[in-house]
């Protein structure tokens, strides 16, 4: 037997596959729950400011408040849609982890 044979040599071959893949995973995750926290953010900064225009319709009114309420709903739902389908993936990623982790 030689001493110098590191306990990588003795892995199978696919398990650097593996390894990469929850690399990629990680990082992938990481990257969406940035997306996600960034569309959070953003939610809540649009819904303050929903939430001026409703409460003070006149703060808006003499710059077609009503035009930029709407606007801002829509921008609302666009986020919170955005924002749902990168939880969905986060959850998925997080999924795919506990996977690779219990084949262990």
């Amino acid at each position: 037997m030689s001493a110098d044979v590191s306990p990588r040599a003795e892995l199978p071959p696919a398990w650097e596959r593996l390894e990469r893949a929850v690399r990629e995973a990680t990082l992938a995750l990481g990257y969406w729950r940035r997306r996600a926290e960034e569309a959070e953010e953003e939610v809540a900064h649009l819904r303050a400011a929903l939430e001026t225009l409703v409460n003070d319709p006149a703060a808006g009114a003499d710059d077609g408040g009503s035009d930029e309420a709407t606007r801002l709903r829509a921008e609302n739902a666009a986020l919170r849609s955005r924002m749902a389908q990168a939880q969905k993936r986060v959850q998925t990623i997080l999924v795919w982890l506990g996977a690779l982790e219990a084949r262990r």
